[in-house]
């Protein structure tokens, strides 16, 4: 006697099939971003003259760094970023914060805010993305808030180490964010960390901060940041520095962001 199928047995069954297919482009994809990076932090590292490059992975390269120096050392870019700008002229810098495994180029598109929010550096699909600046932001002229978004991804990538920075502890020993424009090096000091959901009767807009029409404005802002903080860190820029603010989803609740705001103490 032929046993029959019940519907809940096809349910069951399309269910399973459903999650190991999810499961394999998951892992897929994780495999293929940290490849990416991995490609992407050696060529930094070359050009830097900081490391032999290893062997190179299956993604679509430029030609050699030699036309690529040539082009642009004449007008001042980073020689470490040569080769990158020439893949990719929408990268606008790279981000990097030591101890954690934030360390990725960032990039740029003044016509469409969330255009890296689901592509990679290649500009092909991506459900990790890459950090990107806020398009109202200005590099040549410095803004004085630089908003950096990324994804908080749960296999540990992109933001997702940003969220350590809840605790003074991890603070302390990592004070410092590098944020490098294509022509010069920067540092950052951390002065405050703070949750805010989006829409939330008391949401903190944060990213509605760019450029400070007076001193009374910066303050402001700077001392709401402070304010929302998850500690003291006893440190208060001056008007006139330069901010770096990151954000990132952190899943706490319903459109919550995660945020670390830095002032600028070193450019060369």
């Amino acid at each position: 006697m032929k046993r029959k199928i019940t519907l809940l047995q096809i349910l069951f069954l399309c269910v399973f099939v459903g999650c190991g297919i999810y499961l394999i482009k998951y892992n897929y994809d994780k495999t293929q971003t940290e490849k990416e990076m991995e490609y992407l932090q050696s060529m930094v590292k070359e050009n830097a003259g900081e490391t032999e490059q290893p062997d190179s992975v299956e993604i679509a390269v430029g030609e050699p760094e030699k036309e690529a120096e040539e082009k642009y050392e004449s007008n001042g870019m980073l020689s470490r970023y040569y080769s990158l700008y020439e893949q990719n002229n929408d990268m606008v810098g790279w981000i990097k914060i030591s101890g954690t495994r934030i360390d990725y180029p960032v990039m740029f598109n003044n016509s469409n805010n969330v255009y890296y929010l689901h592509r990679n550096f290649y500009k092909q699909n991506s459900s990790a993305g890459m950090p990107y600046l806020d398009y109202q932001c200005d590099l040549q002229n410095w803004s004085d808030n630089l908003i950096v978004y990324s994804h908080n991804m749960k296999n540990g990538t992109m933001f997702h180490d940003l969220l350590d920075y809840r605790t003074i502890g991890f603070w302390e020993n990592h004070k410092i964010i590098n944020f490098d424009t294509m022509y010069y090096r920067c540092e950052y000091e951390v002065f405050a960390a703070f949750r805010t959901a989006v829409g939330a009767e008391d949401e903190f807009k944060y990213y509605e901060f760019i450029n400070a029409g007076s001193k009374q404005e910066f303050d402001e802002y700077v001392n709401t940041c402070k304010e929302h903080s998850l500690y003291d860190t006893k440190i208060t820029p001056e008007y006139g520095e330069t901010l770096l603010t990151l954000s990132t989803c952190s899943y706490n609740v319903n459109d919550e962001r995660f945020v670390v705001v830095a002032r600028q103490i070193s450019k060369k």
